[in-house]
């Protein structure tokens, strides 16, 4: 009865009857499946080191620097479950992936849209075609970067939508090798074609790094290939004008570093030792009016019946060990976390992250089909949130 309520109880109890509910339901399936299931608190406490236990807990905000945020053990335990990486017996997050895709599409369709303008002369025909590609490839010319890309599932999907760039970076090297070599099976649809939009696209991945070590090493590359450009225009400007024109057009398109438009962060912030780590270094890799989207599980009660106990333990859906609860965080611990500091441009403008999109990821019933859909009233448990480079 104890667990059978926890599963389905709502709202967030007070800290010190919350820890009394996971004890009791901890005590209860230990009699059932056997002592190994009750010494998951001390195992979780050990992993999270001092994370507070309490229902609300105030989120550490820490400035970018160069630091090896990574978990040896998370790194270990998503090591050896790549080879089942693309297995939807095995991973809910392939079922999971379509609406995670539709979320982003509607972000970017809202807040950054690519319109592929007909001129007044062209054909009937030929505006149709632009029509069409408009729909087919909402990411088109988007440079995306992909935080935590694991086997490549959304990596994938975000090339498929017309991205020209899309760097998939994963602390695991063994979960690259998995994505590099699925991105060549015919199944992956990312051969490409004669198209000049789909000849374009590319997708790189980088292992053994974190998001911190990219930025650093990024930014680096980025100042320089600025630097260069600098100087290969003002040699222009000592030609003639349509010379110049087109050598500025060529060297601002050769920038290999330039920064991105969409970054995304998802299921990976509960896994690393500093979370705010990772969103600072997301967001200094951002271009302005870039979308940084985010999702993760939500610290209650609900989420430790279903995310842990049922996923884990009762369906077997994720290994046991794969989340830790106190490793979870609210929709506005995020936003603090990602809007706690402003930046600047290289024009001075200054600019700030804005929440504008959330929602929730509701696992549909029968569970077992492992379905899912979005509901922005439902934040309970897995959710998802989109956040703007804004100037203020």
């Amino acid at each position: 009865m104890m667990a059978k309520r926890l599963l389905l109880h709502i709202s967030r109890p007070p800290s010190c009857l919350h820890r009394y509910y996971i004890r009791r339901t901890e005590a209860l399936l230990g009699r059932r499946y056997g002592r190994k299931f009750a010494s998951l608190a001390s195992k979780d406490s050990e992993v999270s080191g001092s994370v507070s236990t309490s229902a609300t807990k105030t989120p550490t905000i820490t400035t970018l620097k160069i630091s090896n945020n990574s978990n040896p053990n998370e790194v270990n335990k998503f090591s050896s479950f790549a080879s089942h990486w693309w297995d939807s017996r095995s991973n809910p997050l392939v079922g999971m992936n379509p609406i995670r895709v539709k979320f982003i599409r509607d972000v970017v369709d809202t807040f950054q849209p690519y319109s592929s303008r007909s001129s007044p002369a062209d054909t009937p025909q030929r505006q149709q075609q632009v029509l069409q590609q408009n729909h087919q490839l909402p990411l088109h010319n988007k440079r995306i970067l992909d935080i935590g890309c694991g086997g490549g599932l959304l990596t994938e999907s975000l090339s498929r939508l017309g991205a020209s760039l899309v760097v998939g970076v994963d602390a695991s090297t063994h979960v690259v090798e998995v994505a590099k070599r699925h991105s060549f099976h015919e199944n992956s649809r990312l051969v490409k074609s004669s198209s000049s939009l789909s000849s374009s696209r590319d997708i790189r991945y980088i292992g053994g790094i974190t998001v911190e070590e990219l930025a650093s090493s990024w930014l680096t590359e980025y100042e320089k290939e600025l630097q260069q450009a600098s100087i290969s225009s003002a040699a222009d400007n000592t030609i003639e004008a349509s010379s110049s024109s087109s050598s500025s057009s060529s060297s601002s398109s050769s920038l290999q570093h330039e920064l991105f438009d969409i970054i995304t962060a998802l299921e990976i912030i509960e896994h690393v030792p500093n979370p705010s780590s990772l969103l600072q270094a997301a967001k200094s890799l951002l271009k302005p009016n870039g979308i940084l989207i985010v999702s993760t599980i939500n610290r209650t009660v609900k989420s430790y019946g279903l995310a842990i106990l049922a996923a884990e333990y009762i369906l077997g859906k994720v290994p046991v060990g794969t989340h830790t609860w106190d490793m979870f965080w609210s929709p506005t611990e995020v936003e603090q976390m990602i809007s706690c500091s402003s930046s600047s441009t290289k024009n001075g403008e200054m600019m700030k992250m804005k929440q504008i999109a959330l929602s929730g990821m509701v696992l549909q019933p029968p569970f077992i089909n492992m379905e899912w859909k979005l509901d922005v009233s439902d934040t309970d448990v897995n959710w998802i949130g989109a956040y703007q480079k804004q100037q203020i």
